[in-house]
């Protein structure tokens, strides 16, 4: 089980290069790209033309580090159209395997899409060609549960994973958003193992981002309760705030903090009893 970090623990312009060297250099077994943090501008390096020879350039250097891109995170929602298609090539020329896709949460008039049935229907539509693009590319597509609406029940997205019926498109656990809206570990039960996992703390009223530890998750339970539905998956780290907001000669502690979190969630997760 690797210990995968966002590459969001940075602010939204840090270049891509030296985001790879710091997390490789502080010890994460591989990288989990946040294509979300580089489509604010046309002049970004993913958003201009060749965003395919950065991609491939960043790749490079973090396989040679040792942290490859094991993962990504797409911008927009599953009807984000060709921004979805450009994330899937770009996740291609990572080398990465994984890429979360937001599902759509609100209809055309704004208000949340709290029906499973309407959630299953409208986002399938909009996800059928995306699916077929990532198979042609070999990435994995996946949506994960959210905040609002339908979208916050892992069972409606593993609804929609099931009406999608694809290899390439399967489902992302997140903790954080499971904990503020109440869903606990025993909503899993019955519900096949996530491809992937966003790990996160809260204190179960916003969507903090917190290091795990640092909030209210009860991690033991938890991971055992992953373990008994059979995730095998990385230790796929998303706890981006602390890091984020901290002055840069502080950031390094804070990196370290979160990799030595990934590291007990680990151990949880390795242990036999």
């Amino acid at each position: 089980m690797r210990i995968v970090t966002t590459t969001t623990v940075f602010p939204r312009g840090y270049a891509a290069e030296d985001a790879v060297d710091r997390l490789a250099g502080i010890g994460f077994d591989g990288l989990d790209m946040g294509l979300d943090y580089w489509n604010y501008s046309p002049d970004t390096p993913f958003m201009g033309d060749g965003y395919l020879d950065w991609a491939k350039s960043l790749r490079q250097r973090a396989e040679r580090l040792g942290a490859p891109y094991t993962h990504a995170h797409a911008p927009g929602g599953a009807d984000s159209g060709e921004l979805i298609t450009r994330a899937i090539r770009a996740a291609q020329a990572l080398g990465v395997k994984y890429m979360v896709v937001h599902p759509m949460y609100r209809y055309a008039d704004g208000r949340e899409i709290d029906d499973a049935e309407d959630f299953v229907r409208m986002n399938a539509r909009e996800l059928y060609p995306h699916v077929e693009e990532a198979e042609k590319r070999g990435v994995v597509l996946l949506a994960e549960n959210l905040l609002d609406g339908a979208v916050s029940d892992p069972r409606a997205v593993c609804a929609l994973v099931k009406e999608v019926g694809s290899p390439f498109f399967g489902w992302c656990y997140d903790t954080g958003h499971a904990h503020c809206r109440g869903f606990g570990p025993e909503a899993l039960d019955g519900l096949p193992a996530p491809l992937s996992l966003h790990l996160q703390d809260n204190m179960g009223e916003s969507d903090d981002h917190y290091i795990p530890g640092e909030g209210t998750i009860d991690w033991k339970k938890l991971i055992g309760k992953l373990r008994e539905i059979g995730y095998s998956g990385d230790c796929v780290l998303e706890a981006h705030e602390q890091c984020k907001r901290a002055p840069d000669g502080e950031r390094d502690a804070v990196l370290r903090r979160l990799l030595d979190s990934g590291r007990a969630l680990r151990e949880l997760f390795e242990r036999r009893d």
